[in-house]
Order: C-alpha cells, then sequence, then structure tokens
C-alpha cells in the first residue's frame, strides 16, 4: 500500500508538471501565432470587448457572412473574393473567435445576434444587409432577421442548420450528447496546449495558403476552442430563439444545400426555403456541407447564389427559381 501511495503521488505530480509545461506552451505558442497573423480587417468595440470585421469590395447592398460553428472570418475567402466584384462583403469573427475577443455568456444566437447589430453599426456599415450564414452561422443570421427585420434587405442559408434539427433528424439527435462532450473535453485540454500540440482543429486543406496558416495559429486557442464549447452547449436556445422568424415577407431568401446530404437534411433545407415566396433552394451536386464554403468550385455555386440575391435586392426583381 506505501509503495501504491507513492506510485500515485509521483502520478499526479507528474501530470501537474506536464499540465504546467502545457499550459507554458499554450501561452507562448498563441500569443506568437496572434503576433505572425494580425487582423486583416478592423477591430471595433462593441461594450465590454472589441471584435473582428474585414470588408472588401464595393457597392451596396453589404453581404454580412456569418461562419459555421468553430470556424473564422478566414474560412470565407473564396466567397468573399467572388462576391466582392460585385458589391462590399464583410466577413466578421464571433466574439470568442478569430481574431474578436471573448464576449459575455450565454453564447447563443440572441447574444451573437445583438453582437453583430453593434458591431456593424460601430464599423459604420449601413443597410439594409443581405446576411448570409453557413452551418451554425445560418441559426444566428435567422435570428438576426427577426430581431432586425427593417436592416435586412435579403439573406442567403448555405447548408444552414434549422431551428428544428436536433428534434427531427434521428442521427442529429442521437449525436447531440456525443458533439457536446467532445468540444467539453476539447475546452480542458485546449489550455494545456494538447489541443495545438495534436493539431485536433486543423485548417480546412482545400484553402489559400495565408488563409490556412491565420486558420491554423488561431483555429487552437483556448479562446476559441472555449467559445466553440460555449456556443454548442447554447444550442437549445439558439435554435428556440431562430425559430421566431417565421417568415422573411417577400425578401429575396437563397438555401444552398450539399448534394451528398441525407434525405431528412435536405427536406429540412426545404423547409428554410419556405420563410420566404421569393426564395430559392439550390442542390450544389457532390458538395459535401464544408466544400461548399471551402471548395472553389463549390464555393462559386454559393457565390453565384449570394450575387442573385444582391441583384434581386437592387433590381427590386423575384429571384429566379
Amino acid at each position: 500500500m506505501r509503495w501504491t501511495g507513492k506510485a500515485i503521488l509521483w502520478l499526479v505530480i507528474a501530470l501537474l508538471v506536464l499540465a504546467i509545461v502545457g499550459a507554458i506552451y499554450q501561452t507562448i505558442a498563441t500569443a506568437r501565432a496572434e503576433r505572425a497573423h494580425p487582423p486583416p480587417g478592423k477591430m471595433i468595440d462593441v461594450g465590454d470587448h472589441r471584435m473582428h470585421i474585414d470588408c472588401v469590395g464595393q457597392g451596396s447592398p453589404t453581404v454580412v457572412l456569418d461562419t459555421a460553428l468553430g470556424a473564422m472570418s478566414a474560412s470565407w475567402v473564396r466567397v468573399q473574393q467572388e462576391v466582392s466584384g460585385t458589391t462590399r462583403v464583410c466577413a466578421y469573427d464571433r466574439a470568442g473567435m478569430g481574431w474578436s475577443q471573448s464576449g459575455p455568456e450565454p453564447r447563443d444566437a440572441k447574444q451573437v445576434a445583438g453582437e453583430l447589430h453593434a458591431l456593424l453599426e460601430g464599423a459604420g456599415i449601413d443597410g439594409p444587409y443581405v446576411l448570409v450564414g453557413h452551418s451554425f452561422g445560418g441559426l444566428y443570421m435567422q435570428t438576426y432577421a427577426a430581431r432586425y427585420p427593417e436592416e435586412v434587405a435579403g439573406v442567403a442559408l448555405i447548408e444552414s442548420s434549422h431551428p428544428e434539427q436536433f428534434s427531427r433528424l434521428p442521427e442529429a439527435r442521437n449525436s447531440y450528447e456525443q458533439i457536446k462532450l467532445l468540444y467539453t473535453v476539447a475546452s480542458l485540454l485546449a489550455p494545456i496546449g494538447v489541443v495545438r500540440l495534436f493539431n485536433l482543429s486543423p485548417a480546412p486543406p482545400e484553402l489559400p495558403h495565408q488563409q490556412r496558416a491565420q486558420i491554423a495559429a488561431l483555429n487552437p486557442s483556448t479562446r476559441q476552442v472555449s467559445t466553440t464549447a460555449q456556443e454548442f452547449r447554447a444550442t437549445p436556445q439558439s435554435t428556440a430563439q431562430a425559430r421566431s422568424l417565421r417568415s422573411l415577407g417577400d425578401k429575396p431568401l437563397a438555401v444552398v444545400s450539399a448534394g451528398t446530404q441525407s434525405s431528412g437534411w435536405l427536406e429540412l433545407q426545404d423547409d428554410l426555403a419556405t420563410i420566404s415566396p421569393n426564395s430559392m433552394h439550390r442542390v450544389v451536386k457532390e458538395a459535401t456541407h464544408t466544400s461548399v464554403v471551402y471548395e472553389r468550385s463549390d464555393a462559386q455555386a454559393t457565390s453565384a447564389a449570394i450575387v442573385e440575391v444582391v441583384a434581386a435586392v437592387r433590381n427590386d426583381r423575384p429571384l429566379a427559381r
């Protein structure tokens, strides 16, 4: 028993030493990453924290891009470059993601939409906007449209989460607790450098080198990993808040879906398209949930749908189905 006790004690000491060394490594590596990759856009005060927004192109309406869960503004590079030839396009980082500082909890859709509203106002970016949301970002943009309808000219939902996907899709419902546990564990490991050391949040290989480097450097930050876990824990609140968007009126709405998705998912995407009678649902053949943003040809299909919404807003005409 005496030898067992000593072995346990030495094991605890070794683990504590490793955790301290890992925490030092994480702090130094994060600081180096932030120095090597400064924000390409502007940092704007939104109250008790600052947020990053990067705008390119000229013209109106301004397109505002919101990312998937765990992603940052650099993920939109292909779509942003394409659409910027038509109008101004702004990609931003939600609080705690990318270059943005952490914001208060809960990290639900209402909080995210309110911060985006303050960010656009603080940056002097006038509406009305064409809102674009990918995956979880779609929940946040639906909530924004419900809370600030007068600021919304049109919407594009790209492989967007549906407010009822966790209740209507068996595969999503069955994996919910596992995903929540995964993010919780990751948020515990990130401060001691494990996520960074073992590259547990890799950058999408389909993106250009500069944006891959930015994502690889900032993805493993303790702030980003922890915020991702907080956002996913707030899923019940976020889906309920997004459900408050009953209708966009006759504002143009484009829904873009990946052709490799299940029939159940595509049915939910069809349902999203009913929010406005002035809508189209475009399925990109052979595309995946992520390739509609990351891969060149699939991102071009996404960009084309956004440009069609912009044209419909400018010319006050319905979308071509």
